[in-house]
């Protein structure tokens, strides 16, 4: 990390996950903690889905950690380790920011969502008034679902290899907005649709399509919630359907700013 001063007083900022290759978060988020001064470098942590509760303790132990980003596959679990949460988090039941708190309690906190629709709405996408369609009913599905509801979009479809818990995805978000605003289907893309992957699918090259990309035509806007690799390979048949196209990229660079005050702010 050129021009990252690192000593003896720096707090760590971890991200967990398994794998954690794909994580952009630390070389998103060091330029901003150097720009503001803030003692703070941010390192990936790769910890395997079984050996979360060990770590876990081994990361309470430390104090100079100050808290860590949470990518797949713990966002679903890491509510339960917590000792508390942010109301947010603890309504879509998902986190992705642990931060340590004054009385050095671990609390948990949720960005996806605003991170999402934040980077959608830099990049010019059109979301009032519009449909979706969503693939995937994880952590970050989750959040992403509210986040959409409130931004505006008309109507949520969630598909999932489980239907089972894209009805509940649905159901849950239906429930604490008093809509009717999400129901569970197939992965069947419709005209004018926002699209999002909000599944793991397209990380490794050999990973099957989230869907039928014949499907995808002129007027759909097709995002991804994967930014390792910036285009995967479903943006790059959604581009030759002649779909817009919106890297998960922007999902890091539209909540990594309010992450980083996030963790700033601890500092005291």
């Amino acid at each position: 990390m050129v021009g990252v001063r690192v000593d003896g007083t720096t707090r760590l900022m971890g991200i967990i996950g398994d794998p954690i290759s794909q994580a952009r978060t630390p070389q998103a988020i060091n330029p901003i903690f150097a720009g503001k001064g803030a003692d703070i470098v941010c390192v990936p942590l790769h910890v395997p889905a079984d050996d979360l509760a060990t770590v876990w303790a081994g990361l309470k132990a430390m104090p100079n950690l100050i808290g860590f980003g949470v990518t797949l596959p713990h966002k679903q679990i890491v509510p339960q380790l917590c000792d508390s949460l942010d109301p947010l988090a603890a309504r879509i039941g998902a986190v992705n920011v642990v931060r340590r708190e004054p009385d050095g309690r671990f609390r948990g906190y949720q960005f996806d969502g605003q991170g999402f629709v934040r980077g959608l709405i830099a990049q010019g996408v059109v979301l009032q008034g519009r449909d979706a369609l969503m693939i995937g009913a994880g952590g970050a599905a989750v959040a992403i679902a509210f986040a959409l509801q409130q931004a505006g979009i008309a109507r949520l479809v969630v598909a999932n290899r489980t239907f089972d818990k894209a009805e509940a995805l649905a159901r849950a978000v239906n429930e604490a907005t008093g809509t009717s605003f999400a129901t569970a289907g197939a992965p069947t893309p419709e005209s004018g649709q926002l699209v999002v992957n909000a599944t793991s699918l397209g990380l490794n090259d050999s990973d099957p399509l989230p869907l039928d990309v014949s499907m995808l035509q002129a007027g759909m806007t097709v995002a991804e919630v994967i930014a390792k690799p910036e285009i995967t390979a479903l943006l790059r048949a959604a581009e030759q359907r002649g779909a817009a196209i919106h890297s998960g990229i922007h999902m890091i660079t539209g909540q990594v700013s309010l992450i980083a005050d996030h963790m700033i702010a601890a500092l005291g």
